[in-house]
């Protein structure tokens, strides 16, 4: 029988204790071979590029993949530290048969994690993860198995190719010494966003990008933009990035230092392709969790979003689904189809930067037309979780609050995937109003499904995770 290990994200962990502890590493490195190996026309002896953040137990999670991959009879290169988006293209453009991200992205430093990435440059689907928890669950050691440290070929080298890709982004629009502050979260865009950015002729104002291992995501990056925010303001500068620890996720600050999160990014993006005629069907896809603001202003210019569950592969399972070029999260993953089926943080600024450029305009002025609606979130402790439709008094309680807002605002209702709760999340124009009525649906909840003590109080939220 397999137990369950990736989580929403990949493997998630403290390093030494499972999942992350050496031997479950090292037949999670086996078993990867092994699937490879498995598929039609799988190939003999698989290889796989790592890349990991700034985490100091990253060297040490890597060895024990190579490990099992070695034992599995495949061939692991390292590439260093590189941000996840950099391995997810090195392992499509450069032909490998998987890719593995040793990172916890923007989770504090004593977690870490491991990510897999397909040929294709896309994160492993749930099918694929069950089918490697199985074979964990069925197979034993392969021979040899923890006999010898992990051989790992250096391959720092293939960094320079997704450089080039980086640089390739920004086309004919030059930066001409646009002064832009970035917040690299010490993580794993402290080398690369300031030599990519620098290159494209920015003056580049750096922050939080001197990385000793235990640093990453401290009071910075794009969980924490505050300090950016103040930068960006005291050095003039005309925009500013905050990228979080491992490189997938970004969001924007104006000059004026106001932020401006996935949601604002996705709708100045879907403009600007919109209007050059690169948007398909004219639509994008969000999730669940952006903002109906997002949705409103969208509409008002023509373009359509369509929602789906959290996470950025299932974003991009969405675009494809639709045949969409553009799709995303609040909290600032951004996909762009023509370049990676997953969030690149620094393509995603230079992509932003290019608009800024062409238009001769700042980011307030791109993102004038959106309001973010007043957003409310209650989390309720629950015992069970039937179907929302089926307790009575609950769905009549969202119904109520679904018509109440109609065509000004959304109520959505979700038990989370990760603990017991019933996660209540509404938005209005009326931060009173949508307060009260999240407030009467989670008492409701609690009435019928809670396991007792107090509801969590609101908490003003963007996107969450589970």
């Amino acid at each position: 029988m397999s137990t369950r290990m990736f989580g929403t994200d990949g493997v998630r962990g403290v390093p030494g204790t499972p999942p992350l502890d050496a031997d479950t590493i090292v037949r999670l490195g086996a078993a990867i071979v092994a699937e490879l190996r498995a598929a039609p026309d799988g190939p003999l002896t698989p290889r796989i590029v790592c890349g990991r953040d700034t985490r100091d137990s990253g060297a040490w999670i890597q060895r024990q993949l190579a490990v099992g991959v070695r034992e599995g009879g495949g061939e692991l290169l390292s590439v260093g530290v590189a941000p996840t988006p950099g391995v997810a293209m090195l392992t499509a453009r450069g032909g490998f048969d998987a890719g593995l991200a040793v990172s916890a992205s923007h989770n504090p430093y004593p977690d870490n994690g491991i990510k897999l990435i397909t040929a294709t440059g896309a994160k492993a689907t749930r099918d694929v993860e069950q089918q490697i928890e199985a074979r964990l669950g069925r197979d034993g050691k392969p021979p040899g198995i923890g006999s010898a440290p992990g051989a790992v070929t250096e391959a720092a080298h293939l960094v320079a190719t997704y450089v080039e890709h980086l640089a390739d982004i920004a086309g004919a629009a030059p930066l001409n010494g646009m002064r832009v502050a970035i917040d690299c979260a010490h993580g794993a865009t402290s080398r690369l966003a300031p030599e990519v950015l620098g290159r494209l002729g920015a003056d580049v104002v750096t922050l939080h990008a001197a990385p000793d291992g235990r640093n990453i995501n401290q009071a910075s990056g794009s969980t924490h933009p505050e300090a950016l925010q103040a930068e960006v303001v005291r050095q003039a500068c005309a925009v500013g990035f905050a990228f979080d620890g491992d490189g997938d996720r970004v969001i924007a600050v104006d000059a004026a230092g106001r932020l401006v999160d996935g949601d604002g990014i996705l709708y100045l993006v879907a403009r600007a392709l919109r209007d050059a005629a690169r948007l398909p069907h004219d639509g994008i896809v969000a999730t669940v969790m952006s903002n109906y603001g997002l949705e409103s202003a969208l509409r008002d210019a023509g373009i359509t979003l369509h929602r789906c569950g959290v996470g950025d592969s299932t974003v991009y399972a969405e675009m494809q689904r639709r045949s969409l070029s553009l799709g995303g999260e609040q909290s600032g993953h951004v996909i762009f189809s023509d370049l990676l089926p997953t969030g690149d943080g620094i393509a995603t600024a230079i992509r932003v930067l290019r608009i800024l450029a062409e238009q001769e305009v700042g980011l307030a002025e791109l993102v004038d037309g959106l309001t973010i609606l007043p957003q409310v979130l209650v989390n309720v402790p629950v015992t069970r979780m039937p179907p929302i439709a089926a307790v009575p008094e609950l769905n009549a309680a969202v119904g109520r609050a679904e018509a109440q807002l109609a065509g000004s605002g959304r109520v959505l209702v979700r038990y989370s995937g990760t603990e017991s709760l019933l996660r209540v999340m509404i938005e209005g124009r009326d931060r009173e109003a949508v307060r009260a009525l999240a407030s009467g649906i989670a008492q409701q909840a609690r009435e019928s499904l809670a396991a007792g003590g107090e509801i969590r109080r609101h908490t003003e939220s963007g996107e969450t995770p589970g």
